[in-house]
């Protein structure tokens, strides 16, 4: 049974992908999520529903489209791969119930802003305002439910977090300097929110650890240079997925690290 769970997981998830893939190639350049109906972006061809099927269309087509045989970018195919894992790795880790399902509205929300960030470099509040509403919601029903971060959790994960990334946005300005935009601001209370506190600290923990190290590693291997800029919505986005996955067990072996120093 928990077999063919995850089969249908993994099957609505690689759909959400392909519906995510529309918002990030769409919302940051103001065009509506709804109308027109999918088309190619090098021919303008109107997409069937057969060019449509997440993953099986394009490597049936060979990453290239039907009417002009143009380049599609694999990264359609990857979005919704990696949505349909995270979404099988959810049931998972935290089993059938409320809890999988408002941490699945919350791991799309982050799959999404994460692309957006490396695709257009922006967080934009057309897509962060709404979710970090959604989010909201999600605490109400969880404080109901008795599921976590519940409504005061959730609450004081988006002040903690909210306001450290104002500081950390505001100071440097004092000094005509700029480290992040605006749109990091947003994200960090949106991380808040979804995963409340003291789990926000674990996110924003792995984030700074995943986007250090990669930044690094990149740097070493000569993929990119210091003063490039760097992505961190995609590492928040991350930090936010890992902790809504695996938050309590992550605070227990820090819990046990500090005890033991």
């Amino acid at each position: 049974m928990d077999i063919i769970l995850a089969v249908i997981l993994f099957l609505i998830g690689i759909c959400i992908g392909s519906f995510l893939n529309v918002v990030a190639d769409r919302v940051p350049n103001g065009k509506s999520i709804i109308s027109p109906p999918s088309y190619c972006f090098n021919c303008g061809h109107k997409l069937e529903s057969r060019d449509l099927i997440p993953v099986i269309s394009y490597l049936w087509l060979k990453g290239k489209c039907r009417y002009c045989h143009s380049s599609i970018t694999a990264r359609s195919m990857l979005v919704e791969l990696f949505t349909g894992l995270l979404f099988v790795l959810a049931f998972v880790t935290l089993g059938l119930g409320w809890q999988l399902v408002g941490s699945l509205v919350c791991i799309s929300i982050f799959v999404v802003l994460a692309v957006v960030d490396i695709v257009s470099g922006i967080l934009p509040h057309k897509i962060v305002y709404p979710a970090i509403g959604i989010v909201t919601l999600i605490a109400v029903a969880n404080t109901f439910l008795e599921a976590q971060p519940d409504i005061w959790s959730a609450l004081l994960g988006f002040g903690c977090a909210t306001g450290l990334f104002l500081l950390l946005w505001g100071l440097p300005r004092l000094f005509k300097n700029n480290i992040m935009g605006f749109g990091d601001v947003g994200m960090a209370g949106l991380i808040g929110a979804s995963t409340g506190f003291p789990g926000v600290a674990v996110a924003l923990y792995l984030a700074v650890l995943i986007g250090g190290l990669t930044v690094v590693i990149m740097i070493l291997l000569k993929l990119r240079k210091a003063s490039d800029p760097i992505p961190f919505g995609l590492y928040l986005a991350l930090g936010a997925i890992g902790t809504i996955l695996w938050g309590q067990e992550l605070l227990t072996i820090a819990s046990f690290l500090v005890l033991r120093a």
